[in-house]
């Protein structure tokens, strides 16, 4: 009969209509429809027979065959739900069946259930621990979920069992790019290309890793080569336009951001990248409205928006309402925006601030808040509340000039009354410094961007040479450790200071902070202290483009890199210019 199924589902077809009661008719067309594909109609016969006769071993097999074949054809036709539902049917007749369970499990992935189908997929290596496929899907189920360890054994393991899959050492590079390890990562993807030259995520991936190791022009190419065979990628010219940023070309990666938006006007990752562009060129008009974005587009804020969505203010009047402001990133960020809160007050609101605990007593002086409350503390009622950094698009800044204020924070004035009594005995001209941004390891493109915003203290050394000054440390965290390496005659009374407020205190008795793109930078800004800037080629937005000032801080003074990593130049320029430096 083979080759001949068209006449021997006739047949079949023929004896059915003579015997609807024949179990043994309707087995020998269930499996002549699994035979033909069509598992469907398989299913209901096979049933039917089960249903005749309970005890038809041959019958439960074959229905646990259909069943399976239709699933796959549900998974491939993305019909997940149904998929599971009728795995779940063949696991009960065959609750031994490894290729069932791999499949089920495979299935509960695709509908994000992704805790199930990594309990199941152990199960199933249990039974088959060198499947390669099973551990693949095992290790993208521990991905999704953010077990990266996990997910590296298993990838690994599926490696070894068959080292040219591309997929999985694509896989096993997101997985060491999770773990911070980028320069593995990027041998995992360039590994999987060797192997599969056409394979565009591996590319995609590899363009990445190149771009936060420092390689932008490598990574450039790649990203245009891709986007020369897909032109309209908006995954691809968002990727596009970051390395743009990453290169200082501010212009051309404004303009191929808003072409992915053009393309994707819902694409938050595309305009949270256009928002940091239009932020950099001063376009606050069409950047603060794009940067409300952040929230899906940056990955490390998914999940940080932890306010009820009813009471998000929207610029509704704020007479006699309470408003509750709230930090949603880094110290510097809360710094630069609290500036905003005495404009709600002056509109008639009282301004409550849930800020990070460092900050709390410190924020309590700006003008216009009323209470502050450390994160974690249980917060006052409140009508409406607003993110800090929304602050700027719900009050319509658009002007450069608007954002400016001399000084905003005030330290305590017997705080600062001591330290004033303590520095006193230092002479000459009296320089804080900071030499390093806090270092965000959980994150690979934020640690990348950390490393190239700091310097090594050993690099100052120059400065700190000057004479007729006394050079004090402001560094707080691991790199202060570089103090005592690096032999150099600083001064450290960091070990008294608990939070921002002791640290303000200590700096308002300074003549001058110098520093790198952090905390420190914004709090001497904001106390209205002389601060001068090292910063980076690929600058934050709130610097801008090619200016030796900030909107935001007048007192602030910036020394740019004019090369990307080229520290000497920009220490050797500070150097000359703290020679004939006189403090205002």
């Amino acid at each position: 009969m083979e080759g001949r199924y068209d006449e021997a589902e006739r047949i079949y077809l023929r004896l059915h209509q003579h015997n609807r009661n024949d179990e043994e008719v309707l087995y020998l067309i269930g499996v002549l429809c699994c035979d033909l594909g069509i598992f469907q109609q398989a299913c209901r016969f096979l049933e039917q027979a089960q249903k005749l006769n309970p005890l038809f071993p041959e019958a439960a097999q074959q229905l646990v065959l259909a069943l399976k074949g239709q699933a796959g054809q549900d998974m491939e036709a993305g019909k997940f739900a149904l998929a599971e539902a009728g795995l779940r049917r063949a696991q009960k007749l065959a609750p031994n069946d490894d290729d069932c369970l791999l499949m089920l499990g495979r299935a509960v992935m695709l509908r994000s259930n992704f805790a199930l189908a990594e309990s199941l997929l152990s199960d199933f290596l249990q039974r088959a621990p060198d499947h390669a496929q099973a551990l693949n899907w095992h290790g993208l189920a521990c991905l999704q979920q953010k077990k990266h360890a996990a997910a590296e054994q298993s990838l690994r393991r599926a490696l070894a069992a068959n080292p040219k899959q591309s997929q999985v050492r694509n896989n096993l590079g997101i997985s060491l790019y999770e773990q911070g390890r980028v320069a593995e990562a990027h041998d995992c993807f360039l590994t999987a290309l060797i192997h599969d030259p056409s394979y565009v995520n591996a590319r995609v991936n590899l363009a990445n890793t190149l771009r936060i190791l420092g390689h932008a022009q490598e990574a450039r190419v790649h990203i245009e080569q891709l986007l020369a065979a897909d032109p309209d990628s908006v995954e691809l010219l968002n990727n596009l336009g970051t390395v743009l940023q990453d290169l200082g070309e501010a212009l051309p990666a404004r303009q191929i951001l808003e072409r992915a938006v053009a393309i994707a006007p819902a694409s938050p990752q595309a305009r949270w990248n256009l928002a940091l562009s239009q932020l950099l060129l001063g376009d606050y008009g069409r950047g603060w409205e794009n940067f409300e974005a952040r929230w899906d587009g940056c990955a490390n804020l998914r999940g940080a928006y932890d306010k009820p969505a009813k009471l998000a203010w929207h610029g509704e009047s704020l007479a006699g309402k309470r408003i509750l402001l709230w930090a949603e990133q880094g110290f510097g960020d809360s710094l630069q925006f609290i500036r905003f809160a005495d404009r709600l007050q002056q509109s008639g609101a009282t301004v409550i601030v849930e800020a990070q605990p460092e900050l709390a007593r410190l924020l309590a002086s700006a003008p216009g808040v009323a209470q502050v409350v450390a994160r974690g503390a249980a917060l006052p009622p409140y009508d409406f509340h607003c993110p800090l950094m929304s602050l700027p698009y719900r009050l319509g800044i658009a002007d450069l000039a608007a954002v400016g204020r001399t000084a905003y924070l005030t330290p305590d004035l017997a705080q600062a009354g001591h330290w004033k009594t303590q520095l006193a005995r230092f002479p000459g001209r009296r320089i804080g410094l900071a030499w390093a941004g806090k270092s965000r390891l959980q994150n690979a493109e934020l640690a990348a961007i950390d490393a190239r915003r700091s310097v090594k203290l050993q690099q100052l050394a120059v400065i700190v040479e000057t004479a007729d000054c006394s050079f004090f440390s402001l560094q707080k965290g691991p790199q202060a450790d570089e103090l005592d390496a690096a032999g150099l005659p600083l001064h450290d009374f960091s070990a008294a200071w608990g939070d921002f407020a002791d640290t303000a205190a200590f700096i308002v008795n300074l003549d001058l902070v110098i520093t790198v793109d952090t905390a420190i930078a914004h709090l001497a800004g904001a106390l209205g202290k002389p601060v001068w800037l090292l910063n980076r080629r690929d600058t934050c937005w709130r610097w801008l483009l090619e200016r030796a000032d900030c909107p935001w801080y007048p007192s602030l003074r910036q020394f740019r890199q004019t090369r990307g990593g080229d520290w000497e130049s920009v220490v050797a320029a500070v150097a000359a210019e703290l020679k004939n430096y006189s403090p205002p």
